[in-house]
């Protein structure tokens, strides 16, 4: 209604209808954040190396594509990498076939694994943070195309469950992301997946991961650290510490009073862009 010049984030009741209504205003771009799934591998039932194909077979059994479509609306997109579309390192594909909705190749793998402990697995998440769809929605399809039965685990706020997963009460596995602090992969590698790091809540120690980020570390130029990362970041498909599902995607639109509307990584408007129409 040109009302608003320049909308951050459409709300949920539009995105269905969005596109069509503002045609060519409409935004739809990636954004520097990441959905996934973590495992506590600090936990016996999941720390055996062969735990990891388990882990891949769940990844597998999981369709991003009709999820992402129907539960989200289109306001993600599906993952085939850890680190978000869109930043700078960020390589396509990086998760090798395991990103792929394979059921067939998702049963043989978990049985290959041992089977996930007790065929039950829970996905422990923050019920205020609107994740209660999709969790529902990932565990549906796990359940139905591998049989494991799959749960969540609703903790009542943010606060709760981040203690839980910190704390390493967690037994099964546990929703977590990232959204970067600067636009570069190595964000989203470094600091979650290098042994020790802040936010490695999955207890993930891999001495090949860490000697390929020490030596991108190194690297001499910004560009040379991102493949670096790349190769890195490439070790996580052995090991599956957690499995990526989708990226962000910034919903928007603009009226037809400015032109020239963009959005960056971190989902917000290039305001110094923004052009009134004469």
């Amino acid at each position: 209604s040109n009302n608003l010049d320049v909308m951050d984030q459409v709300p949920p009741s539009a995105l269905a209808t969005y596109k069509n209504d503002l045609g060519d205003r409409a935004i739809d771009s990636p954004q520097g954040a990441i959905q996934n799934i973590g495992f506590p591998l600090y936990q016996p039932d999941w720390a055996g190396p062969e735990k990891a194909k388990v882990r891949q077979g769940l990844s597998m059994a999981i369709d991003r594509a009709t999820i992402t479509k129907t539960v989200l609306q289109g306001s993600r997109a599906p993952a085939s990498a850890w680190v978000a579309e869109g930043v700078e390192g960020y390589k396509q594909g990086n998760c090798g076939n395991f990103c792929n909705f394979d059921p067939a190749q998702a049963k043989q793998l978990i049985t290959e694994g041992g089977g996930v402990p007790g065929n039950k697995l829970t996905i422990t998440y923050n019920a205020d943070g609107g994740h209660k769809e999709w969790v529902d929605a990932v565990c549906n399809s796990i359940r139905q195309n591998t049989g494991v039965d799959c749960v969540g685990d609703p903790k009542v706020d943010f606060k709760t469950a981040r203690a839980a997963i910190t704390g390493h009460t967690v037994t099964g596995a546990f929703r977590t992301g990232w959204v970067q602090d600067y636009p570069l992969n190595a964000n989203f590698l470094a600091d979650v997946y290098r042994t020790g790091a802040a936010s490695n809540d999955f207890g993930y120690s891999s001495p090949e991961f860490d000697k390929l980020a020490t030596q991108a570390d190194q690297a001499d130029s910004i560009q040379a650290s991102a493949t670096g990362y790349q190769q890195a970041e490439a070790v996580l498909q052995q090991d599956m510490p957690a499995i990526p599902l989708w990226y962000y995607r910034t919903n928007s639109g603009y009226s037809t009073n400015v032109q020239n509307v963009v959005f960056d990584s971190f989902g917000n408007p290039a305001w110094t862009q923004v052009e009134v129409k004469g």
